[in-house]
């Protein structure tokens, strides 16, 4: 899908439908509606479909203009409930299903006037008319998504539209085509997370998931670097070698850098994300139930991916490294288990009480490579760590955490301001205890108390207190079993968007 610019006066607006957002009294129409009553849509007031329309949240309605009548000929009406209420997660989960209404209903150009998002912005939001767009056109675009490519029958009916017009009566101006350009890319990225996401494990094997990266640097001129398992234990990756001996898929720890002309020496944003295609736990083997969704335990590697893919498309002057150690976590007669010790890149040994604790042992080594070998600005690594973080937050929140307060409140806030919640937990050092072990520097596991920061303190050893670092678990948010209209059921593409917005906006967070 394309997003389209047209800039003609209101009476020559080509479009298949127009869009306008509603509140939960719909008598209470926003400026850009009004103006269209008042002008060419006298007609609209009278519309049967607006008898039972209510204006609660996400209720859509489609109005037809009568025989005779001129210009557009359909117009669509999305609620957002009561404006009090109003948030911009309402607004682009309706777009989500406004666009999918046209997608039933044949709809292939919906146009949304610009003056019905500036009214909008004015009378009932503080965001900009910029974010105002960038979310309308983020939950529009995302909330199509449908992962069909392994179908050999088509069981979703409609096609989805071709394009999004922009209907405006002046130029918009750079501010709002920069806005527009940033969902674009965004949404590309958030789609390619959740299609790797939702990929079985069998397909999205750790060279599948290399195969992907290298594509996207040959498609962006971005520097690639793959490294196998041999390599990887000759670099010292003692942890990332001990989980991935245990499959027989070979193993890849892989760098991706985007360093545009004049940064490559400049001290770079280093985004890790754990990337276990599938987690049976090891020879702590899992249970049986719901399994299968362990092919999710990669989405943090995706969710870097996708940023990449939103940096490429939009040019970014700073340089970017992302770094994802990609294993399966199998419990094969070369696997490891609980009672072994492994010394770590960082030179630090780690005694393995529990094999399904998998993730933060490729994520320390990859830590401690990043901050040895590329001396970074700042790191950030994301990943489905720890079940705790569902039971603490649940499944709307993710976990975030690190060694500086105003860097992780600041992140906190960033991801706010795209739609991605996430809630601080404490890092003090007494939470340490839990992970000393008598025969190594620590254990990978402490007991079933404060499970996510015991996790993130694991994590913490392998960072330089000189490195600013935060870690973000998406154990809850990587996967939604409700259809939300930006996340339809299934992967979420959580943590694209935040980080994206990191790398935009660093060093001034």
């Amino acid at each position: 899908m394309r997003i389209e610019w047209q800039i003609a006066p209101r009476s020559e607006w080509a479009a298949d439908a127009l869009v306008f957002f509603v509140f939960e009294k719909p008598h209470e129409y926003l400026p850009g509606l009004r103006k269209f009553l008042s002008n060419s849509g006298k007609w609209l007031d009278l519309s049967a479909a607006l008898v039972d329309f209510t204006g609660k949240s996400c209720e859509v309605a489609v109005a037809y203009a009568p025989a005779g009548e001129g210009g557009v000929r359909r117009v669509i009406l999305a609620g957002l409930g009561p404006a009090e209420q109003f948030e911009t997660e309402r607004l682009k989960n309706a777009a989500a299903f406004v666009l999918r209404k046209c997608r039933d209903s044949g709809i292939q150009r919906p146009g949304i006037p610009i003056d019905a998002l500036e009214g909008f912005a004015c009378e009932s939001s503080s965001c900009s008319i910029e974010e105002l767009l960038r979310e309308t056109l983020a939950g529009a675009m995302a909330g199509l998504h449908r992962f069909n490519e392994l179908k050999t029958k088509n069981a979703d009916a409609g096609q989805s539209p071709e394009s999004i017009v922009l209907l405006c009566g002046d130029d918009p101006g750079p501010a709002l085509r920069q806005a527009a350009a940033l969902a674009e890319a965004e949404v590309a990225g958030i789609l390619l997370a959740r299609d790797l996401t939702i990929s079985p494990a069998n397909r999205a094997t750790p060279g599948f998931i290399a195969d992907t990266a290298s594509e996207i640097a040959e498609r962006f001129g971005f520097k690639i670097t793959i490294i196998d398992l041999d390599s990887a234990q000759s670099l010292g990756m003692g942890a990332f070698a001990a989980v991935a001996r245990g499959s027989t898929e070979p193993s890849f720890v892989i760098v991706i850098e985007h360093a545009p002309p004049g940064t490559e020496d400049d001290p770079p944003i280093v985004f890790i994300g754990k990337g276990i295609t599938f987690d049976t736990g090891g020879i702590s083997l899992k249970p049986r139930d719901k399994l299968e969704e362990m092919k999710q335990d990669m989405a943090g590697a995706a969710s870097v991916l996708g940023a990449f893919e939103a940096i490429g498309r939009t040019g970014l002057g700073k340089r970017v490294v992302g770094i994802l150690p990609c294993a399966e976590n199998m419990p094969g007669g070369r696997a490891y288990k609980p009672g072994d010790v492994f010394r770590t890149y960082s030179g630090q040994t780690v005694e393995i009480i529990s094999t399904d604790a998998e993730g933060r042992l490729v994520l320390c080594d990859a830590l401690a490579y990043a901050a040895d070998r590329l001396k970074p600005a700042l790191m950030v690594d994301i990943a489905t760590l720890t079940g705790a973080c569902i039971m603490a937050l649940g499944r709307e929140v993710a976990a975030i955490l690190g060694n500086r307060e105003d860097l992780v409140g600041s992140i906190r806030t960033i991801g706010l301001s795209v739609g991605e919640r996430f809630w601080p937990l404490p890092l003090w050092d007494f939470y340490f205890d839990a992970l000393k072990s008598d025969v190594a520097d620590m254990k990978n596991v402490g007991d079933r108390s404060a499970g996510t920061i015991v996790g993130a303190m694991f994590l913490k050893q392998f960072v330089p207190q000189k490195v600013p670092w935060v870690h973000l678990d998406i154990a809850g948010t990587a996967w939604t079993d409700k259809d939300t209209g930006f996340s339809p059921k299934g992967p979420t593409g959580f943590g694209v968007r935040t980080l994206f917005e990191i790398a935009r906006r660093w060093p001034q967070l």
